[in-house]
């Protein structure tokens, strides 16, 4: 746990009544985007259901995955971030990989 706001995997204490936890992905490694969203969502957020079937009724996995896919000759995006509501969670995946799960209860 860490009060100074970096990035490592982990819950970030932001405030006295917020909660943030990050981590992030790694594009070149074999897992899909969606999954390390999943994963976090499992860590963190306490969902009715399979975290994949929460993920999908507020976006589309798939398209998550081809959002910040590298392009042609392995061009990656630096730009560019999805956010979205889950429960009461603000999720946000950025081009960079991070993703950021933010309680906004």
């Amino acid at each position: 746990m860490t009060d100074d706001g970096d990035s490592r995997d982990g819950t970030v204490a932001t405030g006295s009544e917020q909660r943030v936890y990050r981590t992030t992905h790694d594009f070149e490694g074999r897992r899909a985007l969606s999954t390390t969203v999943i994963e976090a969502i499992e860590e963190t957020a306490d969902v009715d259901g399979p975290s994949s079937r929460v993920l999908a009724d507020v976006i589309d996995p798939d398209c998550l995955d081809g959002l910040f896919r590298p392009v042609r000759h392995r061009t990656d995006r630096k730009n560019g971030k999805v956010q979205f509501p889950l429960d009461s969670y603000r999720i946000t995946v950025y081009a960079t990989g991070e993703i950021e799960l933010r309680r906004i209860d």
